[in-house]
């Protein structure tokens, strides 16, 4: 049988896997639990993460350097992968066009950029995730292992999965090129595939110390993405706590508790505005996450995801780089057809912020206080 590549001038084939360690019934129920609450139900938020694949726009546009993002129970995850991507496309080439010329024109990426771009975000985020030391990949094959019982229902996917650990991330890296086609390739599951292979990388031990007793799943009732995930995925640690440092919080009477935060200065940031958490506080987010060390914001404004950036690398090199500057903003939806560019400007005092404040510019704002906004003529759509 010939197979075919999925796209014209694509290098992604698909090719038997082989080999790895097949998925227990134990292991199976651990992680559907820990992802959506149960596994003995399919719930309406482990069906909108079925039938979910990596997808950009086509290559050569304006948006090439996108992942489209159709259901937005998925669109954060896909959001904080989009980050590691536009990393490998403007921040890790070599020469001027890292630093220079028409943006535009860098984001009109070809088929071979955004197949290496994806290989290098996934291997990114699940090397953070095993602590730089080892990585889990989850890839599936044509065997389910698991039947349906009382205490577990399946879901034509997680039955089938077989894992294969690294100790390198060069090997883990390799393996990705090689079966890509399970991430990018149509009709895949590599979405969901991707999320329990951080969750192994991460190992049920490690994730239960980071989320601090915490009892909740990393996948919400409506299909969205606990933000402790987005934090796993842009630190290594599924932290519920965005300050930077440790903070002990109790009052006289009782011994203080630790909650720890954001330990080192992220590659990717992260900026959230919430009226209130779901506990009824306000998310703080610290300067580790709001001055990344690239000029990528992942954001949050009242559940929604979407993505900042600036191809110039010296916005979060050099303050005087950001006294005027223009940010790009995605967020995957089949509807932003043309590029966002939103231009600040920390020299002039904004309008004051009311209800009728878009989200997006609230946002904005929890990074640059008061600065003031323009959306280029385009109608403010977040």
């Amino acid at each position: 049988r010939v197979l075919y590549p999925t796209k014209p001038n694509s290098s992604v084939q698909k090719i038997p896997v082989v080999g790895g360690t097949p998925i227990t019934t134990e292991l199976a129920t651990e992680l559907r639990t820990l992802t959506f609450g149960s596994a003995a139900l399919m719930g309406a938020a482990e069906s909108e993460w079925l039938g979910q694949w990596f997808d950009f726009h086509d290559a050569d546009t304006y948006q090439a350097y996108g992942l489209r993002a159709p259901r937005f129970g998925t669109r954060g995850f896909i959001m904080c992968v989009q980050g590691y991507v536009l990393k490998h496309l403007l921040f890790n080439r070599r020469g001027p066009r890292s630093h220079g010329g028409d943006p535009a024109e860098q984001l009109k990426v070809t088929i071979k950029s955004q197949e290496d771009s994806l290989v290098g975000a996934i291997s990114d985020i699940l090397w953070k995730a095993g602590d730089r030391q080892m990585a889990v990949l989850c890839l599936t094959q044509e065997t389910s292992y698991i039947n349906d019982s009382a205490t577990y229902q399946t879901d034509g996917v997680t039955e089938k999965i077989h894992t294969f650990e690294f100790k390198k991330q060069d090997e883990l890296t390799f393996w990705l090129k090689k079966y890509l086609f399970e991430f990018l390739g149509d009709e895949t599951e590599g979405v969901l595939l991707l999320l329990y292979s951080i969750i192994l990388s991460r190992g049920f031990e490690k994730l239960a110390e980071d989320m601090d007793g915490n009892n909740v799943t990393l996948i919400k009732k409506n299909g969205d993405i606990h933000p402790c995930l987005a934090a796993l995925m842009l630190t290594g640690r599924a932290t519920h706590y965005l300050h930077n440092g440790i903070i002990y919080e109790g009052g006289e009477d009782e011994m203080a508790k630790p909650k720890t935060g954001i330990l080192t200065r992220g590659e990717i940031g992260f900026l959230v505005y919430q009226r209130r958490s779901e506990k009824g506080e306000f998310i703080n987010v610290g300067s580790r996450l709001k001055t990344p060390a690239l000029p990528v914001w992942i954001v949050l404004g009242s559940d929604s995801y979407g993505i900042l950036f600036n191809p110039n690398r010296e916005l979060t090199r050099d303050y005087h780089a950001e006294n005027r500057f223009d940010l790009y903003y995605y967020n995957g939806h089949f509807h932003q057809t043309t590029a966002t560019i939103i231009t600040i400007d920390t020299r002039v005092q904004g309008a004051m912020e009311d209800y009728e404040t878009p989200v997006l510019e609230v946002v904005i704002h929890t990074k640059w206080s008061g600065a003031e906004i323009n959306w280029n003529e385009t109608t403010p759509y977040i």
